[in-house]
C-alpha cells in the first residue's frame, strides 16, 4: 500500500513579465487558455488531495509567474485554507509592491511564500532574471510581506530561493548574510541550476546551462561548508554530497549543450519525486514528477486522482531508474538541504 502523498504541484498559468535565463516560460502567452482546467475543477482536484492525503498534504501554487492570474492563485489558496492544507508558491515579487498587496497575502495567500532571488547584487539577479529592476522588486516584497507579518502577528513563512550558477556561487556568503541578517527572512533556500526549461525547438542549444553550471564543484563545496558553519544552517551532509555529484556528473557526461536531450544523466539516483509528489499541469494531466517523458493521467472524473496515485507502482520502477539532471531540483530530490532541527 503506498503511502499518501504529501505535496500536490498545480499549474495556473505558463507566462512570466521577467525573462530568466533558465526558463523560457516568458515566451509563452497562455493563448490556449479557454482549455484549461477552470476554479471549479481545480478545486475539485484539491479536495481529492485532501482526502487522500488525509488533510495533511501541501498544495504548491506552480506556473510561470502565478500572481499574474490573481483570482487563480487566491483561488487555489483560499480552497487549501478551507480543506486545512499547506500551501506553497514562488513569486518573482513583482506582484507585491504595495502594503496593501502584501498584506492581502498575509491574509489570504499561501502559508509559506517564497520570492526568487538570485543574489544581493542587484546587477547579477537583473542579469539573471533578464529585466532590470527585477532585484528591486524582489527585496521591495520581501521587505512588504515581513513588515506586514509583523503588523498582522501572523506566523506564515517568508523566504528567498536563488538559482545557484556560476554567476553567483562564489558570494554565497555575503549573499547569506543580507537574506538572513538584512532582509531578516526565515529562510535562503538554494535551487542550483538546470538545464533551461520550456524550449520548443527539440534542437535547441542550451547555451545558458552550458556557461553557467558550476565549473570547481570543490570550491563550491569549500564555500557551502563555509556558510554552513558561520549560519548554522544545519546543512544534511547527503544533499551536500548529492550537490557536488550533480555537478560532477554533468562535467563528466561533458553533454551540457544539449539540456534535457543529453542521454546521460547524475552518477547516482537523487530523486523521490514518485514517492510523495503529484504534478498537475494546466489540462488536468497528473503525472509523477515535472518530466514529459514520463506518461501522464487525465482527470476526467472524482476518484481518478486517488486511481492515479494507487495504480502507478510500475510507473515508479521506472522512475526509479531515472538519474535526469532535474533530480537536484528543490521539489524532488530525495534529501532535504537541512537536517531536521
Amino acid at each position: 500500500m503506498n503511502t499518501p502523498p504529501r505535496f500536490l504541484f498545480i499549474d495556473i498559468n505558463r507566462r512570466c513579465n521577467l525573462q530568466c535565463q533558465h526558463c523560457l516560460y516568458w515566451k509563452k502567452d497562455d493563448s490556449d487558455r479557454k482549455n484549461y482546467l477552470s476554479i471549479e475543477q481545480r478545486n475539485g482536484i484539491i479536495a481529492e488531495f485532501s482526502a487522500i492525503s488525509h488533510g495533511k498534504g501541501t498544495v504548491v501554487i506552480c506556473g510561470g509567474e502565478s500572481m499574474l492570474d490573481r483570482e487563480q492563485y487566491f483561488a487555489v489558496a483560499k480552497h487549501c485554507a478551507r480543506h486545512k492544507l499547506g500551501c506553497y508558491s514562488v513569486i518573482n515579487g513583482s506582484n507585491v509592491q504595495r502594503e496593501e498587496m502584501a498584506e492581502l497575502m498575509i491574509m489570504e495567500g499561501p502559508t509559506a511564500i517564497t520570492v526568487s532571488l538570485n543574489s544581493h547584487n542587484e546587477e547579477i539577479h537583473d542579469r539573471t532574471r533578464g529585466v532590470k529592476g527585477s532585484h528591486r522588486m524582489a527585496v521591495n516584497a520581501l521587505r512588504l510581506l515581513l513588515a506586514a507579518r509583523a503588523r498582522m502577528a501572523s506566523t506564515k513563512k517568508i523566504y528567498a530561493m536563488a538559482v545557484i550558477c556560476e554567476q553567483n556561487y562564489r558570494t554565497l556568503e555575503e549573499f547569506y548574510d543580507f537574506v538572513l541578517n538584512d532582509i531578516k527572512a526565515d529562510k535562503l533556500k538554494l535551487n542550483f541550476l538546470q538545464p533551461t526549461f520550456g524550449p520548443e525547438n527539440p534542437n535547441f542549444i542550451d547555451h545558458f546551462y552550458a556557461d553557467n553550471i558550476i565549473k570547481e564543484p570543490d570550491e563550491l563545496e569549500i564555500i557551502l561548508n563555509k556558510c554552513n558553519l558561520k549560519y548554522r544552517l544545519n546543512l544534511n551532509p547527503s544533499w551536500l554530497a548529492a550537490v557536488r555529484m550533480y555537478h560532477c556528473s554533468v562535467h563528466g557526461n561533458n553533454n551540457a549543450l544539449l539540456g534535457w536531450r543529453g542521454g546521460k544523466g547524475t552518477e547516482q539516483h537523487i530523486c523521490n519525486s514518485y514517492e510523495r509528489n503529484i504534478m498537475v499541469n494546466l489540462y488536468g494531466y497528473a503525472r509523477l514528477c515535472f518530466s514529459p517523458k514520463f506518461p501522464a493521467y487525465k482527470l476526467a472524473k472524482p476518484g481518478d486522482l486517488q486511481h492515479f496515485w494507487e495504480t502507478s507502482d510500475m510507473l515508479r520502477a521506472q522512475m526509479k531508474k531515472c538519474n535526469a539532471y532535474c533530480g537536484i531540483s528543490h521539489s524532488v530530490r530525495g534529501e532535504s538541504a537541512t537536517l531536521a532541527s
